[in-house]
């Protein structure tokens, strides 16, 4: 798009408005808190926050003409203090509706469910819900007379914020903040952090006329030569790409293959273990049963409980010729281990017997 100054002035009054507003670039959020001498507290929202000077601190911003009545601007110009509180993304959409109109006896902080903070000794109230708040006094009020608009300049009498914020070197991080930015009127943006550069020095500077190679030619800086001959690997643009394996897919079926493996082995151990802690509690009442004969090895013993007693005793006879409380049939082995035998491997260890004899 191009645009002359002719067209600018024919556009719609919105979108020139947006345009114009958005061609600045991203500018900071902030909450301005004031107080009337009353003490009816206002609250309002600006973007056009600037750095004056560091020494003395002091901080402006751009108020919109005062034909229409401002209550920032009377509450300034009644008492002299105002406070600048950063947006927080968490309590963006709060802080943009207190720019809806409303009248001087209504609170943005009660309208708009913001905490109204105070510091001693400071007339002006803070955003309890800002991550960094300043505090400041107004020294200059300058009007702008083309536009009617005003710069309103305050020296910074307290900062209010936490350490983790600010760096070393006194950097502000504001991403860390969770500050918002804006562009237009109602564009929001979060802030992100690209990159550190040091202070530019003259000596310091890029060559930045320094002519770019192509990319398709590996060039060496330091031997100040061609040299993709040499090199492993293909660099004209007929080559094949080289581009990095994506291990996640083996990593992930390696992780569910060790998974299956290991799962399948804890559970195994886990039936070993319930098998060894039956045959020790089996063992444990044949051993401390009754019997009055040494039992041999591979022989079939049943186990009775002794009438009206708590008893147990081993006996050679089979439970199908004796009327007793049968517990289960058992054979010893040769490591000395009682093994519970079923009924169907009695009755054939039992004809097998018979046969024999």
């Amino acid at each position: 798009m191009q645009a002359q100054k002719e067209d600018i002035q024919n556009w719609d009054s919105k979108y020139r408005i947006n345009v114009i507003n958005s061609l600045s670039g991203y500018k900071g959020v902030h909450l301005i808190g004031t107080k009337s001498k009353d003490g009816n507290p206002n609250l309002a929202l600006f973007n056009s926050i600037v750095h004056i000077s560091s020494q003395p601190a002091r901080l402006g911003f751009i108020l919109r003409p005062t034909t229409v009545p401002r209550h920032t601007y009377n509450n300034i110009v009644e008492t002299d203090y105002f406070t600048i509180n950063h947006v927080h993304k968490s309590f963006l959409e709060q802080a943009h509706f207190t720019s809806a109109k409303s009248n001087s006896e209504e609170s943005e902080f009660d309208l708009c469910n913001l905490t109204e903070e105070h510091a001693d000794g400071f007339h002006a109230p803070f955003v309890g819900e800002s991550t960094i708040q300043i505090g400041l006094k107004c020294v200059e009020d300058i009007e702008i007379k083309e536009s009617g608009c005003r710069l309103i300049v305050g020296e910074i009498q307290l900062i209010h914020t936490n350490k983790e914020y600010i760096s070393e070197d006194g950097q502000v991080d504001l991403e860390k903040a969770h500050d918002v930015s804006v562009t237009g009127l109602n564009q929001y943006s979060s802030v992100k952090k690209l990159v550190n550069l040091p202070k530019a020095k003259k000596e310091d500077s890029p060559n930045f006329k320094q002519k770019k190679r192509p990319d398709n030619v590996v060039f060496d800086e330091k031997s100040q030569s061609y040299n993709a001959s040499i090199l492993p690997y293909g660099t004209n643009i007929g080559a094949p790409a080289i581009t990095s394996n994506d291990l996640s897919t083996w990593k992930n079926r390696g992780i569910s293959g060790f998974n299956h493996i290991l799962k399948s082995k804890i559970e195994d151990i886990k039936q070993e273990y319930s098998s060894l802690v039956k045959t020790y509690e089996t063992n444990e009442i044949l051993y401390n049963a009754k019997y009055e004969f040494e039992p041999i090895i591979g022989e079939i013993y049943h186990l009775y409980e002794k009438e009206n007693t708590n008893e147990n005793f081993l006996s050679i006879i089979p439970p199908e010729t004796w009327k007793r409380k049968h517990l289960g049939s058992f054979q010893l082995n040769s490591e000395k281990v009682w093994k519970e035998i079923k009924n169907e491997n009695v009755r054939a260890k039992e004809a097998i017997t018979t046969i024999n004899y």
